[in-house]
């Protein structure tokens, strides 16, 4: 059975085996041909060289990843209101604050707007409205952190005076 195979693999080269000639017409043009011609020259084909399949991996390699260089913000502060203003009674404890920070806030962090040691606003606006604080005295701070909860800059703080009626104040 293996003799067989091995002469049926012969046989089969042989058949597909075709030979070339090569010959020259009166113009000098180069004809091939698989029928021999008046002055025409057996050709010996050659197998053509040639190189294994590269195999892509599945996915592409990930670039090395470069060191961010190191960011960090340089300036913080509350412009309004300023230290040491007063709300006088008629604006019933509303104020507007509003900040600079340089360079602007990176996506990854947040800003905090801290009245008395507590976390009153928070976003990505440098920009907040405190509505109906009682009255007294309230030191503001804004705050820059990271998704950790880490500070990264924190304002200066400013102490404002809000000025009510008082509840305990009867008309005469």
């Amino acid at each position: 059975m293996k003799f067989l195979l091995l002469l049926l693999c012969v046989v089969s080269a042989q058949v597909l085996a075709t030979e070339v000639y090569i010959s020259r017409d009166a113009d000098g043009n180069v004809t091939f041909s698989d029928k021999p011609g008046a002055n025409a020259q057996r050709h010996e084909v050659r197998e053509l060289p040639s190189i294994p399949a590269v195999r892509i991996p599945d996915s592409a390699p990930q670039p090395a990843k470069v060191n961010e260089p190191s960011f960090s913000y340089t300036s913080l502060s509350i412009i309004t209101p300023v230290d040491g203003q007063q709300l006088p009674i008629g604006q019933a404890g509303n104020v507007d604050v509003s900040g600079v920070l340089s360079p602007g806030l990176r996506e990854s962090d947040s800003l905090l707007l801290i009245r008395n040691g507590t976390v009153m606003r928070q976003g990505r606006q440098t920009s907040f409205q405190l509505q109906n604080l009682e009255r007294g005295e309230h030191t503001l701070q804004m705050v820059v952190r990271d998704p950790a909860g880490k500070t990264l800059i924190s304002s200066n703080a400013v102490t404002i005076f809000v000025q009510r009626a008082s509840v305990l104040r009867r008309a005469p």
